[in-house]
């Protein structure tokens, strides 16, 4: 959901959507952008959104310290926007997403009601995990002093640092497809020295399968000299992909 530039001085900063079923069962984190959030509900909708002084999101754009406002802002999107997905299925909103009122946000969820409740249909009972492997510089070469090696040996290094590498890309994309199994739906990102970096939407029911695969990937990629980083579980932001137009 794209974010929407606003004039006035006050604003709904809004969060997530959901159903709001158990609404009365969230509880929120001390809030620093505003009141806490509430339930803005519409036709079997809710849109988790809290009143906000604007001048507050003015100029966050330029700052990137960890503890500065940006940050305070961003950790707190996420923790409202988990507190109701410990109860709820939920659609993240993009960081910033800003509507007028608690007319305009009525409308939003009435304007995209049948992909939304598509979308939280997909994602109930769901959680994002993800898992991201790295590869060690291992090339032999980098470490030999060129003085006293023949040509024949370097070139027979570097098909042996080679072989090395492709056999933890191959494990690891075969342990990528055993991971996504257990998934509804996974996406991979391509990132500089990352063998994987993929999410998974994983039905609470096969979190069991899941994580011992993931185990299984750890185990088996460390012992061919690569790093494993598993996250989770997260609500499920990498499978959101909603545009709702903002007034």
């Amino acid at each position: 959901m794209r974010a929407a530039v606003m004039t006035g001085d006050r604003g709904l900063c809004v969060y997530a959507i959901t159903r709001g079923r158990e609404w009365d069962r969230v509880t929120f984190p001390e809030m620093h952008a505003g009141q806490s959030p509430a339930l803005i509900s519409q036709n079997g909708l809710g849109l988790v959104a809290a009143e906000v002084d604007l001048a507050l999101f003015g100029g966050v754009n330029a700052e990137s310290a960890e503890d500065g406002l940006l940050a305070r802002l961003a950790r707190e999107h996420d923790a409202v926007v988990r507190a109701v997905f410990d109860h709820e299925p939920v659609l993240p909103l993009r960081f910033g997403t800003i509507v007028t009122d608690t007319a305009a946000a009525r409308r939003l969820l009435d304007s995209g009601h049948a992909q939304v409740s598509e979308w939280l249909d997909r994602v109930a009972n769901h959680r994002e995990w993800g898992v991201r492997v790295e590869h060690e510089d291992t090339d032999q070469r980098s470490n030999v002093p060129l003085t006293g090696i023949s040509g024949a040996d370097y070139l027979r290094m570097g098909r042996q640092s080679q072989m090395s590498w492709q056999k933890r890309a191959s494990t690891v994309q075969s342990l990528h497809i055993e991971l996504a199994r257990h998934a509804t739906s996974a996406a991979n990102r391509a990132r500089p020295r990352a063998l994987l970096d993929a999410t998974y939407l994983v039905p609470q029911a096969n979190e069991d399968e899941f994580r011992a695969a993931a185990a299984r990937l750890h185990e088996e990629v460390q012992r061919l000299g690569a790093t494993v980083h598993a996250t989770g579980p997260w609500p499920p932001y990498s499978f959101t992909r909603i545009e709702l137009a903002v007034h």
